[in-house]
């Protein structure tokens, strides 16, 4: 693993400077703002003219990153700070865009090598041998979509997915604390929050009220983080009312009149299964019944690309067992006919910027499909329904979950 982590911590070294995208400089830019004592974001990008969007993220969010800022300008220099307020569509131009890459990520790139070797250890756990545990950190580490969404994007998801999978280490041994820790990474970005939902009802438990206390457990962490802003009218409508935490419930069916949201349905129909097959008496289980339950988010859902990172933490010990190859090959075409149909540059072509300014000039791919005539709403369709049946065959891999 030291022999892995270390080739690895090589490679993410030389592909973070060299790519860029504004998420991860604008969610570092909002902890710049004010001063060190400001824990309300909310109330000062409310009160204040600014021209940064929202604060679309739980208040632990901020928090967080807040506390990665003295790192990052260790790493980029004091004025790495300046750039951080810089127009999106310009800050790559300048002269220290690789440092600033590099220092903005590396806390991140930290959290994805932990996140790695909890992988390795909740893999041995499962009875995975020392070799195929090492694989399913290094899918973990190397995969597609850790790549695209950890390294070279930065998204800050590992803030949320680290200390979860921590969380899962613990899920037999010690559930109050794991689920202190589900409920942690829940208050850092909510999709935990599902997960922990979905544990809670799948665990080897008999009584039911422990397993409500247990769901109980990772919501009260939740709400004692944000409970403090409630109470601003500002806060519910930034974050909680926000399209971010809503888009899940807007994938709606009617029949004979009724309103039946989809997502949260097949969250229902993913868990019943489950708790049939008793699936969460094992790792392997707990990692199959995951997986299923983030295509059933992801696929019935308008996501953003880099969403995906949530799902390899589970597929990488499924992918180290010989389960799903073909389905995650089918999910990796899927997301790129997707990204590249995104009216967004910087998902391919701005993430290159660093090494050629004159990407960002470069027309939109959707835009170069449509003066051809193609028909991208079909096509984007198309490979969504991909990723929704995929759903299903995980659904079906649950269903005879027998071990």
């Amino acid at each position: 693993m030291k022999k892995i982590i270390l080739l690895v911590a090589t490679i993410y070294l030389i592909i973070a400077p060299i790519t860029y995208h504004p998420d991860t400089k604008l969610v570092l830019y909002y902890s710049t703002l004010g001063n060190e004592r400001i824990w309300n974001i909310y109330k000062y990008l409310n009160e204040n003219v600014n021209n940064a969007p929202k604060f679309h993220y739980p208040p632990m969010n901020y928090w967080f990153v807040k506390g990665e800022l003295p790192l990052v300008k260790f790493i980029g220099g004091n004025k790495i700070v300046s750039w951080l307020g810089v127009g999106s569509n310009i800050a790559f131009f300048d002269n220290n865009i690789f440092l600033y890459n590099l220092a903005t990520k590396f806390p991140l790139l930290i959290m994805i090598l932990l996140a790695g070797y909890a992988i390795f250890i909740i893999s041995k756990k499962s009875g995975l041998s020392e070799n195929r545990s090492r694989l399913a950190a290094l899918i973990w580490y190397l995969n597609p979509i850790t790549i695209y969404s950890g390294v070279i994007m930065g998204q800050n998801d590992i803030l949320a997915i680290l200390p979860f999978i921590i969380g899962l280490y613990f899920y037999y041994s010690h559930p109050f604390i794991a689920f202190l820790l589900f409920g942690f990474g829940g208050s850092i970005k909510s999709f935990p929050l599902i997960w922990a939902i979905a544990l809670a009802g799948v665990y080897p438990a008999k009584n039911i009220l422990y397993k409500i206390g247990l769901m109980v457990v990772s919501l009260s962490v939740y709400v004692v983080t944000i409970f403090p802003f409630l109470k601003y009218d500002y806060f519910v409508n930034d974050m909680m009312m926000s399209g971010l935490a809503l888009r899940m419930f807007k994938n709606i069916v009617n029949i004979a009149g009724f309103k039946i949201m989809v997502v949260p349905l097949l969250l229902v129909i993913t868990t019943l299964v489950g708790i049939k097959n008793n699936i969460g008496k094992n790792f392997i289980g707990l990692s199959l019944f995951l997986a299923t339950v983030n295509f059933a988010v992801l696929g019935f859902s308008n996501f953003n690309p880099q969403w995906f990172i949530w799902i390899m933490p589970f597929l990488s010990i499924l992918l180290a067992k010989s389960i799903g190859y073909w389905s995650f090959l089918f999910t990796i075409v899927s997301l790129f006919g997707i990204t590249l149909l995104f009216d967004d540059k910087f998902l391919y072509w701005g993430l290159l910027t660093p090494l050629n300014n004159n990407l960002i000039n470069m027309p939109l791919i959707i835009e170069i499909f449509k003066s051809h005539e193609f028909n991208t709403i079909l096509i984007s369709n198309l490979f969504h329904t991909l990723l929704a049946l995929i759903y299903f065959y995980w659904l079906y891999q649950c269903e005879k979950f027998r071990q």
